[in-house]
């Protein structure tokens, strides 16, 4: 495919997805939804319903997420097998077709927990790197390019892409700008990767910044918008 690729993921299965959803079909962009349905940092109310992942899943793509999203690396190996396993019976269950993403919770994964999600049939398992622009050398360790978030450990990746200017690295700590400023230094083969989490976004109050981010990178007929399987080798 020789377009610039876009695709977009969102983590946890929170009830404010669904108004992330309606601002990723406004602006003509392919998600995944990485929903964890018992996702422990939430109550019931919080999260979607089942129903609500069933009607998500007629325009997006739903992924794993574990059951409960604990760290894997921190869990028994059995426990962490079983949360891995679970989570693709139980969408697969709900939804009558077959699951082939997964995200690692908090991005914590190592050879031994990528080859459970290797073993329960993923095709494809997204980390929580950041600021790469093409395909990893294994399915089941997806970088992304853009955090809808702050992150202030991405300090010296921000002031490398800044060019080590300090006007434009300030700039760039503001995620909005920066995502903009790399979608626009992209060429076609290359992949933009943006994710985050709807309730993070509500709590920062920053919808508006992601509808001005949204409506940047989508409608465009030179772009190949895609969901997270679609990258599998």
């Amino acid at each position: 495919m020789n377009n610039l690729i876009v695709t977009t993921s969102w983590d946890d299965g929170h009830i404010l997805d669904k108004r992330l959803a309606e601002l990723l079909i406004k602006y003509g962009i392919k998600g995944t939804f990485y929903v964890s349905p018992k996702h422990r940092q939430f109550s019931r109310k919080e999260l979607l319903s089942d129903k609500d992942i069933v009607n998500l899943s007629k325009n997006f793509e739903i992924g794993g997420h574990t059951i409960s999203h604990p760290t894997l690396t921190k869990i028994s190996h059995k426990s962490a097998e079983m949360e891995i396993i679970n989570s693709k019976i139980y969408l697969e269950n709900l939804l009558d077709k077959e699951v082939v993403s997964f995200c690692y919770p908090k991005g914590k994964y190592n050879s031994k927990i990528r080859k459970l999600v290797k073993k329960a049939g993923f095709k494809y398992a997204r980390t929580t790197q950041r600021h790469k622009f093409a395909l990893a050398n294994n399915n089941l360790e997806s970088a992304t390019s853009i955090h809808t978030f702050r992150q202030y450990k991405d300090m010296f990746n921000i002031a490398n892409i800044s060019q080590w200017n300090a006007r434009e690295f300030l700039k760039n700590m503001d995620w909005e700008h920066l995502a903009k400023k790399v979608f626009d230094g992209l060429e076609k083969g290359d992949i933009y990767h943006l994710w985050g989490h709807s309730w993070i976004i509500d709590r920062k109050d920053e919808w508006n910044k992601l509808e001005r981010v949204l409506s940047y990178i989508g409608g465009r007929l030179d772009i190949s918008y895609l969901e997270n399987k679609e990258l599998v080798k």
